[in-house]
């Protein structure tokens, strides 16, 4: 065997095993980015209908049903070898997820500023991933939630600076339109790439 065909050899496997990431991290953004899309959805109808406020703890549904789902998806994996780049992948979002649980914990005992710190956090993810994937829709949707992150502090910051008697009206304001801004930015960072890996898997 030659160098020409070695590095041939060596370039096909590099390109297969991005395709098999590419193909395998789809799944997993469309299930985290519904998941977390789903329960903003019934956090925001649940607060405007002023329903019982115990349903504020849903918002564990996220990681609950988003392992479960990345469980069901390693277990149809299992038969498929897993590459230095897979698990490095898989080591990223473990910490990432394990932060962002902390981040959670943190928001709602210390009235820590829950939605900044989780799409800060998962952006940074979505970055990283992008970047060991060599995937460009990924890098810049992360880059996008980052930037949109901003709103939250801008926008509470914005309502301390208003008059009294129209604070009570803007704090409630701040919490249903973060709700809503939350969604929307899972929506960008994680269901639209998501959906564009999967429908580049089907195009092959």
């Amino acid at each position: 065997m030659n160098g020409q065909k070695s590095l041939e050899i060596i370039s096909q496997m590099i390109a297969d095993t991005s395709v098999q990431i590419e193909n395998n991290s789809g799944k997993y953004f469309l299930a985290w980015g519904y998941t977390t899309i789903a329960v903003s959805i019934f956090e925001y109808f649940v607060m405007t209908l002023s329903l019982n406020p115990l349903f504020i703890w849903a918002w564990w549904l996220i990681p609950v049903v988003g392992s479960c789902a990345t469980l069901l998806l390693i277990r149809k994996e299992e038969a498929h070898p897993k590459s230095y780049i897979d698990r490095s992948i898989s080591a990223v979002w473990a910490v990432f997820g394990v932060s962002t649980l902390f981040a959670f914990v943190a928001a709602l005992a210390y009235g820590v500023p829950m939605f900044y710190l989780i799409v800060m956090l998962m952006g940074m993810g979505t970055i990283i991933t992008g970047a060991i994937c060599r995937h460009r829709n990924l890098t810049y949707s992360g880059v996008i939630a980052m930037l949109l992150s901003l709103i939250f502090p801008i926008k509470h910051i914005v309502v301390k600076n208003m008059e009294a008697d129209t604070l009570h009206t803007s704090s409630e304001w701040v919490i249903y339109s973060d709700i809503i801004i939350f969604a929307v930015i899972f929506l960008v960072m994680m269901v639209i790439p998501g959906h564009i890996m999967c429908h580049k898997r089907t195009n092959r």
